[in-house]
C-alpha cells in the first residue's frame, strides 16, 4: 500500500502523530548532541520534565553514570563514549547500551537498545534516534 497525499501538511500531521504515539522512546539530535524532538515514550523513559529535556544531551537527561568520568584503559566513556559515536554518524548505527542511570535520584541500571537514522531538514543534519528499553526483559 502506498499513501499519497495533495498537501505537505497531511503528510507532515501524519508522521508527527506515527512518531507522539509510537511506544518506543525516539529523539530527534542536532549536531551537537542537543535533543530537539521527543516523544511521549521518550519523556516517560527519562522521567524528565519537557523543560529538562529540549536542548539538553541524551547523558543530562538520562543522568548517565558516566559523565564527567575520567577516561582510562577500562573506562572509556564520556570523550569517547558509545551514545556520542552513535549521535555524531560515526561508523555506528546501533547500540546496546547497558549502563546505570539517575532516574528519580536513584541508580537505575537500564538495557536500551539504540538505532539511529540520518535526518535533513532545512540543510541541518539530525539524527532520529529510536530507543527499545529491554530492561524488564533481563
Amino acid at each position: 500500500m502506498r499513501l499519497e497525499f495533495i498537501r505537505i501538511e497531511e503528510a507532515n500531521d501524519l508522521v508527527n502523530q506515527l512518531i507522539e504515539h509510537h511506544p518506543q522512546a525516539i529523539f530527534l539530535a542536532d549536531h551537537n548532541f542537543k535533543v530537539k524532538y521527543f516523544n511521549k515514550s521518550f519523556q516517560n523513559l527519562t522521567k524528565s520534565d519537557k523543560g529538562d529535556i529540549l536542548d539538553h544531551e541524551f547523558c543530562e537527561i538520562m543522568g548517565c553514570t558516566q559523565r564527567g568520568t575520567s577516561v582510562t584503559r577500562d573506562n572509556n566513556f564520556c570523550k569517547k563514549c558509545q551514545m556520542r559515536e552513535l549521535l555524531s554518524g560515526g561508523n555506528l548505527s546501533e547500540l546496546t547500551l547497558i549502563r546505570e542511570f539517575y532516574i528519580n535520584n536513584k541508580v537505575v541500571t537500564k538495557h536500551l537498545h539504540i538505532d539511529t537514522h540520518r535526518v535533513v531538514m532545512h540543510g541541518q543534519k539530525f539524527r532520529l534516534v529510536v530507543i527499545d528499553d529491554r530492561t524488564q526483559k533481563h
